[in-house]
């Protein structure tokens, strides 16, 4: 269903990495389902329970903020912080995060269940069973300046495991003005768990909040504060592309400070066939309190976590 195999290079580069951009991977008829899929679920009016879900775990909504409302929100109060914009730019329009809507959108769901994602990451990790995750969905208006700050998405997630992989999907043309994705080259071998990010300053965490606790993580490093230490590589990309990273790959992206261009893109994550089911301490999903697993369970027992490869 792809409309190319996976190389040996390109599988290799995964490894080594910890991030590879498949170029022209993805068929436009499933690009063209996953954009309708985005719009019908930005387009929504969302209940104020989805706004609060990450703090409260109990959602079966899935959750949305506007990072952009919450910049403009910290910069017209007194207390000063480091907020992630692009050189002081304040934000206009929308930069929405949407989380988890394949546990309500129907469209959403199926596009990652029966298009070519699970055949692409049970290639690149070396599966034979592959289980969807969760999603995230992401919108950046023109001049919505708020950049996506680094972090590490294993402080986020209820499993444990090697095989997590994230496949960021584009449904437009993203440059580095309009909100390229960034990732720190070989992060994922580092062996560190760091501390959740807030999403809205450079190094600061997520509220602890509903239970959530993450002391014993490491800080997020100040990668743009010494970029001589790090090799950060940007990625370009457009429909038909798929960036492929670890799940403890260091990444994040630019603020869209394009005049004209919209910046839209899915998020899915995947579990391979030696994750499980694990109740993290530091995880704000927002279904955290809602799943009945134990640690060590297959994820499949939990019908939110289907086996998508090989197909049912």
């Amino acid at each position: 269903m792809l409309t190319r195999p996976i190389t040996d290079d390109e599988i290799a580069a995964y490894d080594r990495d910890g991030v590879v951009a498949l170029r022209g991977v993805y068929p436009i008829e499933w690009v063209d389902r996953l954009r309708d899929a985005m719009d019908e679920v930005f387009d929504r009016t969302p209940g104020g329970s989805t706004d609060k879900a990450m703090r409260t775990g109990t959602s079966s909504q899935g959750s949305r903020a506007d990072m952009a409302a919450y910049a403009r929100n910290l910069m017209a109060g007194d207390r000063p912080v480091g907020l992630a914009i692009e050189d002081g730019r304040p934000p206009v329009g929308r930069s929405i995060v949407e989380t988890d809507a394949c546990s309500w959108h129907a469209g959403m769901r199926r596009h990652h269940i029966d298009g070519p994602l699970p055949e692409l990451v049970a290639a690149l990790t070396r599966s034979a069973q592959v289980n969807l995750y969760s999603d995230q969905l992401f919108l950046k208006e023109p001049g919505s300046s708020v950049r996506t700050p680094w972090h590490q998405d294993k402080p986020f997630w209820l499993l444990q495991g090697e095989k997590v992989a994230v496949c960021w999907v584009p449904v437009d043309v993203v440059t580095i003005e309009s909100g390229a994705m960034g990732y720190v080259i070989g992060s994922h071998r580092w062996g560190t768990t760091f501390k959740p990010s807030d999403f809205i300053t450079d190094t600061g965490t997520f509220p602890k909040a509903g239970g959530i606790e993450y002391d014993e993580l490491v800080d997020l490093p100040a990668i743009d504060a010494d970029p001589d230490s790090y090799e950060v590589r940007r990625f370009e990309a457009g429909p038909g592309d798929v960036i492929v990273h670890h799940w403890m790959t260091l990444h994040g992206s630019t603020g869209n400070v394009s005049a004209d261009r919209l910046r839209r893109a899915a998020s899915v994550r995947y579990a391979g066939d030696d994750v499980t089911f694990f109740r993290r301490s530091s995880s704000p999903d927002p279904f955290r309190h809602s799943v009945t697993l134990a640690d060590g369970d297959r994820l499949e027992l939990d019908p939110r976590f289907p086996i998508v490869w090989p197909r049912p």
